[in-house]
């Protein structure tokens, strides 16, 4: 009988709690006790075939600014442009935490770029933007490597024509160009026949990690998973030491070297993210050390660099070559543009020519909208109580621009379906600082 009553008063609490908090939000669907507006999101996602046009739905329902309950949290999105750019930019400063998922916050524990907040990611986000700029992140020198990798990649294929053919899985080739571009960054080797097992281990190994982690392990309080779930935690725990501590041993290795003299450090010239890393952490050491530059933090950083610059470029490329082969049309017009701005192809394609290349460039846009590859967007917290669009949020309200939807606002289209011919680009993200990831991504494709 106690238990039943502290059930009751809770419940009761939770959705007075609830029934305050909708007052002064923006609009949106009345949200259920404790499950909030999830059985809505479901029933429209079925209904208008997908994610990105339930959320379209609600914009055109309550307006620009919406909210909507999962579970017990209100989700503040915003779906038009001006207020996205008032909020995460002009005062990107009030937005700066993300909402992380219980289990690799643990896991993590603030260190990393995708599952941190607080300093120490600050210090690494700035160090890593630095690093990547020093690198030519946007410039000559690192357009001239991947035009180095991409040569070596066809003169591989060329070598497999048998009768005047080539047989390829595109996916395939896209993944494996993409990682050999992006370990020649981070750890200064490409993927060649000697390592070729050290790519197909760590594609198995994010596989994996993609299996072992569902929406229940990535939602649930991590003490829930411990206590009820034990199995459940020790295989999420041991899938994730398993691939940090992979991607970790070209660090330690390095380290290894450097201290027995094998490896010299070249601080004017560092070769690639982990010499430029431990030049850092060198120079930290001697004047009392920053905690952001340690062995933990490296790992989870190349961790985090890897997988989220790989899967994203890996998977738009494999979709923008099909929607090309489906549109010849398409690829005809890039072709010829291609083709006038390098005088018939006498010269490679550079970021220089990206003021001519207005066609290009949309069909880039148009490739990554079509991909749709994490098509909501991250979640942030309010850093304190601060106003949108006329709605008092408190200090820890989620909120999130679902740039999607100022997509769906500008242009009188349905999701999956062409644009009409235009140059118009829009911003790849809305941030306080510009994402180097952003540039990086925009190179390779």
């Amino acid at each position: 009988m106690i238990l039943i009553l502290s059930f009751t008063i809770i419940f009761a609490i939770l959705v007075f709690r609830q029934r305050l908090k909708v007052r002064r939000l923006p609009p949106g669907p009345t949200p259920l006790p404790v499950i909030g507006n999830i059985p809505q999101l479901v029933y429209q996602s079925w209904r208008h075939k997908g994610i990105v046009p339930a959320f379209d739905y609600f914009r055109k329902k309550y307006g620009n600014v919406f909210t909507l309950w999962l579970g017990p949290f209100p989700h503040i999105s915003i779906a038009d442009y001006e207020t996205s750019h008032e909020v995460f930019v002009k005062n990107g400063n009030h937005y700066k935490n993300k909402v992380l998922p219980p289990i690799f916050e643990h896991f993590c524990d603030g260190f990393g770029l995708l599952f941190a907040n607080g300093e120490i990611w600050a210090e690494m986000r700035r160090f890593t933007m630095l690093t990547f700029r020093n690198m030519g992140v946007g410039r000559n020198i690192m357009e001239e490597r991947l035009l180095n990798e991409i040569d070596k990649r066809c003169a591989e294929l060329n070598n497999t024509e048998v009768d005047g053919k080539i047989i390829v899985k595109h996916n395939e080739f896209f993944e494996l160009i993409t990682g050999s571009f992006i370990n020649s960054i981070l750890v200064g080797q490409r993927f060649e026949d000697h390592n070729m097992e050290e790519f197909y281990h760590m594609r198995k190994l994010i596989n994996g990690i993609i299996e072992v982690f569902t929406i229940f392990d990535t939602t649930t309080a991590v003490w829930i998973l411990k206590y009820f779930f034990p199995q459940r935690y020790a295989k999420s725990k041991n899938g994730w030491n398993g691939i940090s501590d992979y991607v970790g041993q070209a660090a330690e290795k390095r380290l290894e070297d450097i201290k027995s003299g094998k490896y010299i450090l070249d601080e004017e010239n560092p070769k690639d993210f982990i010499d430029a890393f431990f030049i850092k952490m060198e120079k930290e050491n001697q004047s009392g050390g920053h905690p952001a530059y340690t062995m933990k933090s490296l790992k989870y950083t190349l961790l985090d660099l890897w997988t989220a610059g790989h899967d994203t470029t890996a998977a738009t490329l494999t979709s923008g070559f099909n929607q090309l082969v489906n549109n010849p049309e398409v690829k005809e017009k890039c072709r010829e543009e291609l083709m006038k701005i390098t005088n018939n192809g006498s010269r490679p394609l550079s970021l220089n020519d990206r003021s001519q290349t207005l066609y290009l460039n949309a069909t880039i846009a148009e490739i990554q909208r079509h991909a749709s590859i994490l098509n909501v967007n991250s979640w942030k917290t309010c850093d304190g109580p601060t106003t949108v669009n006329g709605y008092q949020l408190d200090s820890g309200d989620i909120i999130t621009a679902q740039m999607f939807g100022n997509l769906l606002l500008r242009y009188d289209v349905q999701p999956h379906k062409k644009l009409p011919s235009t140059t118009e680009q829009f911003p790849f993200t809305s941030a306080k600082v510009p994402d180097h990831s952003s540039k990086l991504e925009f190179v390779r494709i």
